[in-house]
């Protein structure tokens, strides 16, 4: 019991994947333990949701966007602070990202536009672009890669080394407090942020690896919240009949695709890439769908993006009598001698793709292409696939919106996220055309001749539509379906108990 005699108000959040760190500016470890704590004790400059095309307020009260889109000025919360104190200036938003341009850290990866950050005064700064791009907002907004970090705790330093990524200091609502790697991290309400203050005492993040165990200890109570990617539609019948969670379901925010590894000189057939997509049978997909909410998918952008989204785009449809001619004819399928092994590989964290890379794995050995299917955690993934391009195939999934200049870092040429090397001309001429507008109807236009080159050209492959599913306890408030401000699913800034 408090000194005040009111019980502490804890929020338990079961995390599959332990944390390796907590400066996910410097590298990233999608969903690891680490990627959830630095969502909350970190603040960026503004802050995208999935579910709405607007940016949100965070360390910038208001930001203004010069005609041309090559400038914007961004204007800090004068009242915000670190958690050891000092103020946040706008020294430490310039020294933040600009030191991970420098060196190629993870935030760099949407930050490439950037051509200079001017620091106008302690609360103002200026981004100078090197190309127009009306959507740098929403890369700038976009999950955990563009945090800010201190500087007076960063500059001189080995990021790699300094020990701050294990022991962060962040200027969110929570503070860090604990880490018992693999069991454990506790986070801690920080009772001087300078914005709305959480309404939670702490927030411990339950490392369990049993992704069953993990849904059943929200469904009993145990734990008040699955962190996105533990729940999907062959689990759901593990949160039945709960009396004291529910589920909230929505459409994805991005597709599973199907990604060639474009350094091998295999795939710069298109035939070879054509027929992969004419070998893929949706159909075997169809037993991993909930109807009217996640389905087998040949479209390029979700639906929902529906000022952005073509129609007319879609993948080669499933021939396995073509496809074994395409693969034939390339050389993926030699004349002669016994079938070719190709190494697929999927990201275990995101726990739907392992039925996905199954599937494709029986459609491809039925044209005669064997599969060796890969299910990869986050360091290795890094390691070697963003690293070494030690894949044939790759299946992944991501944000597409709400803007799908989000895209960019993984399809466009130069973007940092593009492990599968894919180099389209085409594609990168509706990408400028798409950033050089502000105009929101001409911007869509772009992207929708975008979708139809990828079809074109087969650049890669969408498989599924994926859904959302969030098992949270019925005793917390405040989830972006639930409040006016769209705070995103992985912010518990603003989660707070039901009182009676």
């Amino acid at each position: 019991m408090r000194a005040d005699r009111r019980p502490v108000r804890e929020f338990i959040v079961e995390v599959p994947a332990p944390a390796v760190e907590f400066n996910e500016v410097y590298r990233n470890f999608v969903g690891s333990a680490g990627y959830f704590v630095a969502n909350n004790i970190y603040s960026r400059l503004v802050v995208y949701d999935t579910g709405s095309p607007a940016a949100f307020p965070d360390l910038a009260e208001h930001w203004e966007m010069a005609p041309d889109a090559r400038t914007l000025r961004f204007h800090l919360n004068r009242h915000a602070r670190w958690h050891d104190g000092r103020p946040v200036t706008a020294h430490d938003v310039a020294y933040t990202h600009l030191t991970a341009l420098a060196n190629g850290y993870h935030a760099a990866s949407f930050l490439r536009d950037v051509e200079d950050i001017e620091v106008l005064d302690e609360h103002t700064l200026r981004y100078v672009l090197r190309r127009p791009n009306a959507g740098f907002l929403a890369q700038l907004g976009n999950l955990v890669f563009a945090h800010i970090l201190p500087r007076h705790l960063y500059e001189g330093t080995d990021w790699a080394v300094n020990p701050h990524n294990q022991q962060p200091i962040g200027s969110g609502p929570f503070r860090f407090a604990e880490h018992v790697p693999g069991k454990r991290i506790v986070l801690e309400a920080w009772k001087d942020y300078w914005g709305p203050r959480p309404q939670l005492d702490r927030v411990v993040l339950d490392i369990e690896p049993d992704l069953d165990e993990a849904v059943r200890k929200v469904a009993d109570g145990r734990a008040h919240y699955l962190v996105q990617d533990v729940l999907t539609f062959p689990r759901l019948h593990l949160a039945e009949g709960s009396t004291t969670a529910s589920v909230w379901r929505k459409r994805g925010p991005g597709i599973a695709v199907l990604g060639f590894n474009h350094t091998q000189e295999r795939w710069r057939d298109r035939r070879a890439r054509a027929g992969v997509a004419h070998a893929v049978d949706r159909r075997r997909l169809e037993p991993l769908a909930d109807p009217g909410w996640s389905e087998p998918y040949t479209h390029f952008l979700p639906r929902s993006a529906d000022w952005a989204y073509a129609a007319d785009a879609t993948a080669p449809g499933f021939d396995p009598a073509l496809a074994g001619r395409l693969l034939r004819e390339s050389g993926i399928v030699p004349a002669d001698g016994g079938p070719p092994v190709l190494r697929l590989v999927y990201m275990k964290t995101f726990t739907g793709h392992a039925g996905i890379a199954a599937a494709l794995a029986e459609d491809l050995r039925a044209v005669g292409v064997d599969v060796e299917v890969a299910g990869l955690d986050s360091p290795t993934w890094s390691r070697e696939v963003a690293g070494d391009a030690n894949f044939d195939l790759a299946i992944s999934g991501g944000n597409m919106i709400p803007d799908p200049e989000i895209t960019a870092s993984r399809f466009e040429t130069d973007g940092g996220r593009n492990y599968t090397r894919l180099s389209d001309p085409e594609a990168d001429a509706c990408y400028a055309a798409a950033r050089a507008t502000p105009d929101q109807a001409q911007r869509g236009e772009h992207y929708r001749e975008l979708q139809r080159v990828w079809a074109r050209n087969v650049d890669w492959i969408p498989l599924f539509w994926y859904a959302a599913y969030y098992l949270r306890s019925d005793s917390f408030f405040g989830w972006p379906d639930q409040v006016d401000f769209r705070v995103p699913f992985w912010h518990w800034g603003r989660i707070r108990p039901i009182t009676h």
